[in-house]
């Protein structure tokens, strides 16, 4: 056998299994004969020191977590999981290697991030894996209560990357658990907060790869805030602990994300959330509207590849973002006049618009766990009852392909939407007279908790 297999240098995947590796540029011959997914580390990762993590980590026992070596089997198949079939969902094509393989290698060499990132693992494996629940439970204990530790042990000075990221894989765990309630917000709450602590330290952001991690985290941050407002509404009170004119500095040189929405659209879905639990609105808020309605028309115009099949990569996340900014539109037409209801012409015609999109999709463009917020609003505003029979098949096929909590919790608000409405006679074919008593869902978004009530109803 050669001895370069023998070095400890090779790729991640090898390495998590004990394997040895061939070190083949791309792909090497152990992940291409077992069908692996060959993951590299950034350059200069490869030689991180567990002693010296040690050391700064007081207090917890890195040497289990090395480069080379897990707790035990069920670890490994975790982080190879994850880094091969969650990590993959969670970002868009095209994503930069390096961004993946920057996750990964932190990973490795913390603790409390790598229990998040094994608890999210096994909670995919959940959908399938009914015990492989007691085990993400397990890993997400481990995780906050190794983060607690330090803080209370004072080895943390808070604006660390990998703390930013364990807060963000956590909050990614909560949507992704299919219980009655989403917890992301309070993991948001936290990830703004250390967010702020690092914009009062920007010159971390200075270097490549803290500016590339800082516009990943900054991202991740912003679509997780903007698309959980709706199911999870203790994530508006992060607009008061972050200045996002800061943070969209690092996201303004380009428009695509490793998420699934561009972040300049993210913030105007943020902004749009927050007006709708200002109403009635003072005469800045107003302001605001017809700035953001300036804004959001740009993601409103049809995007489309030019050459079909052979449409750039970017092109399915233009159809997306066309999707998030109709919703977006129909939520600050609500916004702005509150009295509007949903029968309305110009609510309804959106809505023609997005039913139209996604009847027409025939390739699975809107078939992911990324849509459980354009889905929320459009449920509220459809009037037939064939279009929202049509949405909660959509939506349960999303949970069959994905097990994303957050999507079970949209079937639910669906199904108990449907039920109300039925029976107060709310579809337009119906022949029985509507409850003067009976809320509109389309009235509710306006006030989170009734949504949310609708949920456990």
């Amino acid at each position: 056998m050669p001895a370069k297999w023998r070095t400890k240098s090779g790729c991640l995947t090898c390495r998590t299994r004990r394997k040895k590796c061939d070190e083949e540029s791309g792909t090497c011959r152990a992940c291409r004969r077992n069908l692996l997914t060959c993951i590299w580390p950034l350059t200069g990762a490869v030689n991180i020191d567990p002693r010296a993590i040690a050391k700064n980590t007081t207090g917890i026992d890195i040497a289990a977590h090395c480069l080379t070596t897990f707790q035990n089997r069920s670890q490994e198949s975790l982080f190879t999981y994850f880094a091969s079939s969650v990590l993959p969902q969670l970002l868009i094509p095209g994503t930069p290697r390096a961004s993946r393989d920057d996750l990964l290698s932190m990973g490795i060499a913390s603790p409390p991030l790598l229990n998040s990132l094994l608890a999210c693992a096994a909670l995919f494996q959940s959908g399938t894996e009914e015990s492989r629940m007691r085990d993400a439970l397990k890993y997400y204990s481990n995780a906050l209560g190794m983060t607690r530790s330090m803080i209370e042990n004072s080895t943390l000075e808070g604006t660390e990357d990998w703390l930013l990221v364990a807060t963000l894989a956590m909050c990614i765990f909560e949507r992704a658990q299919p219980g009655p309630s989403c917890g992301a917000g309070s993991h948001l709450l936290g990830a703004s907060r250390i967010m702020a602590m690092k914009m009062e330290r920007a010159a971390e952001f200075e270097q490549d790869e803290g500016a590339t991690r800082g516009m990943t985290c900054s991202a991740s941050l912003i679509y997780h805030a903007s698309t959980t407002t709706l199911l999870s509404p203790a994530a508006l009170s992060i607009a008061d602990t972050v200045c996002w004119d800061q943070v969209q500095e690092y996201l303004e040189t380009t428009q695509q994300s490793p998420l699934a929405m561009p972040p300049a659209l993210c913030r105007i879905m943020l902004e749009i959330s927050h007006l709708a639990n200002r109403i009635p609105l003072g005469y800045d808020d107003r302001l605001l509207v017809c700035s953001l309605r300036l804004e959001l028309s740009a993601w409103l115009i049809p995007q489309s590849g030019a050459d079909g099949e052979n449409a750039a990569p970017g092109t399915d996340i233009q159809k997306a973002a066309e999707l998030y900014a109709l919703t977006a539109d129909i939520l600050l037409m609500k916004i702005s006049q509150p009295d509007v209801g949903a029968g309305d012409s110009r609510i309804q015609q959106r809505v023609k618009q997005i039913l139209s999109n996604l009847k027409s999709d025939m390739q699975g463009i809107f078939w992911n766990q990324h849509y459980s917020w354009p889905f929320t609003i459009l449920a509220c505003t459809v009037q037939r009852e064939s279009e929202i029979i049509f949405l909660l098949g959509r939506l349960q096929r999303m949970w069959e392909c994905s097990h994303w909590g957050d999507i079970k919790r949209t079937i639910h608000l669906l199904a108990s939407i449907y039920r109300r409405r039925k029976a107060s006679g709310q579809f337009n074919y119906s022949t029985r007279s509507k409850s003067e008593n009976t809320v509109e869902p389309f009235d509710l978004l306006l006030r989170p908790e009734g949504i949310l009530s609708l949920i456990t109803t």
